[in-house]
């Protein structure tokens, strides 16, 4: 068995080229939320003052793809002692993180983390991004005249802080594919190679020593042998976490030279695992998106008098427009464009 850092987790369930009008006013260092309180019940966690946070838009929105709503192993009564009102008629979902299968709430402006015993809550301010005062992120998209379209529908989104094994394995896997899909191959995976935690949650999985022909049986397909060199390298020793403290450029260079990482595999595993805010991950909803906010002559209903599509290096000019959060504001134009449903 591999250890952590070469193991993927699952839970038991499965620029120049345009001229921009005006750029998205970020402060060069985002401030910090000081507002979180923390307390424990038991094994229980609350923190309080979290807002503005979704849980379902986080966990659902594809950018990690072990979380499940409503689990059915989940203990009726299970968050009455964190003395919430409504607690148990509130979302739950389940997950591992970093290596140990918890269960999640949110009630309010309140998350509440089991199992979570004293001096372990860092580990979940760490992964749900709760240090980050994404009330001044908000603000500033509400303040742009192309980006405010944005909200409120995507608000309370987050990017997770995710372990740099996970996303590389999780993303490749996500090429040419869809949340749903990606999500089953990965609880398969899981299955497949992976101990069992308590509650019937999968642990860490030896990817590396996965068979090729078990990985095309359980929905890989072309992606196996990625996985298998990817993870193998990992084994072998190549350390991910090198690359958060490498200029965003670098660190995407270091992971093209990964089996199955292309630009866009390579800017989500920046963004969700090594702290790249201003990795850009580009795909088509992102592309649809960027077209319309960007590119599309507000001037005209008449679509069919529109530009042509803007090239890839056009839309990366725009994103560097937005600064150096970025990555971050893609998840809220991501969001936007799949609930709008943009070019379908």
């Amino acid at each position: 068995m591999l250890p952590y850092s070469a193991c993927i987790v699952k839970h038991f369930l499965p620029s120049q080229l345009y001229i921009f009008a005006k750029t998205l006013p970020f402060p060069r260092v985002l401030p910090y939320n000081r507002h979180m309180e923390f307390k424990y019940f038991k094994n229980m966690l609350v923190i309080s003052g979290v807002k503005p946070f979704d849980l379902e838009k986080c966990c659902t929105c594809g950018q990690a793809f072990r979380w499940v709503k409503n689990p059915v192993h989940m203990q009726a009564g299970l968050f009455d002692e964190c003395g919430l009102p409504d607690a148990e008629a509130s979302l739950a979902f389940a997950g591992v993180i970093r290596g140990r299968a918890v269960l999640v709430m949110q009630s309010g402006d309140s998350l509440i983390v089991t199992p979570c015993a004293k001096g372990e809550a860092q580990l979940f301010v760490d992964y749900f991004d709760l240090k980050r005062d994404y009330s001044a992120v908000e603000a500033a998209l509400a303040a742009d005249e192309r980006l405010r379209v944005c909200l409120p529908g995507s608000s309370g989104i987050r990017v997770f802080n995710q372990e740099p094994f996970e996303a590389l394995i999780s993303f490749i896997i996500s090429a040419n594919n869809n949340i749903k899909r990606i999500s089953g191959i990965i609880d398969r995976l899981c299955s497949l190679a992976g101990e069992k935690l308590p509650v019937r949650y999968f642990s860490d999985c030896a990817a590396a020593d996965c068979d090729f022909g078990k990985l095309k049986q359980i929905g890989a397909g072309y992606r196996a042998p990625y996985i298998i060199k990817s993870a193998k390298r990992i084994a072998d020793g190549y350390d991910l976490e090198k690359l958060r403290s490498l200029p965003t450029a670098e660190a995407r260079k270091e992971l093209l030279t990964f089996p199955g990482v292309g630009p866009k595999v390579a800017d989500c595993i920046l963004l969700f695992s090594l702290g790249h805010a201003d990795a850009f991950p580009v795909d088509v909803w992102i592309e649809r998106a960027m077209t319309e906010l960007y590119f599309s002559d507000s001037s005209t209903s008449d679509t069919s008098a529109a530009r042509p599509a803007p090239a890839k290096s056009e839309i990366q000019a725009a994103a560097r427009s937005i600064g150096k959060l970025s990555g971050i504001v893609q998840q809220y134009i991501f969001f936007y464009a799949r609930n709008q449903k943009l070019g379908t």
